[in-house]
């Protein structure tokens, strides 16, 4: 299995918004309503504007096929005074469980190390989420809990802190 970054194109953000709107990823995430069309667009629009954001596609390279776009990862809130940023990512539901996201979080982080010279990467996921065995397994460390944070299918949930230096990874 090879994979890639690549950059998020404005032909990319239909899949993703059908990703993001999928219960399979929105449980796990901040959003609470499903992204419309003109949302996503405004959404495509701002991120590649924005320089405190750095959006990606995850790309499966195929030998005898076409490649194909299997997930978005990003770094989002990047603080170059700081020199920190917050990781984001999501796999196509369908293709979860198969080591694609620990693929893509580890290119993530060594580009955010390596070619961002960023010196921290920090995020945050919804207490129960699977995944966060693969982010303690890449070098995370959980840094805390925000008990009770997130109003989220009728209640509030928690949410782990996470983290990871250049020092660490390295």
């Amino acid at each position: 299995m090879k994979l890639r970054l690549g950059p998020l194109d404005s032909g990319d953000i239909g899949q993703a918004r059908v990703w993001r709107n999928d219960f399979r990823i929105m449980e796990w995430t901040r959003q609470s309503d499903f992204i419309s069309d003109s949302d996503q667009v405004k959404w495509f629009n701002r991120q590649a504007e924005d320089p405190t954001i750095k959006m990606y596609k995850v790309i499966l390279e195929r030998d005898e096929k076409p490649d194909v776009m299997v997930g978005v990862a990003g770094l989002t809130s990047i603080d170059f005074k700081s020199s920190r940023a917050e990781f984001s990512l999501y796999i196509n539901p369908d293709l979860q469980r198969r080591g694609l996201g620990k693929g893509a979080l580890t290119m993530l982080l060594n580009h955010a190390f390596d070619n961002l010279g960023l010196a921290q990467v920090h995020g945050e996921t919804f207490v129960g989420n699977p995944a966060l065995t693969m982010f303690i397994g890449l070098g995370m460390r959980v840094d805390g809990r925000r008990r009770d944070f997130y109003w989220k299918a009728g209640r509030l949930i928690g949410a782990d802190l996470l983290s990871i230096t250049r020092e660490e990874w390295y």
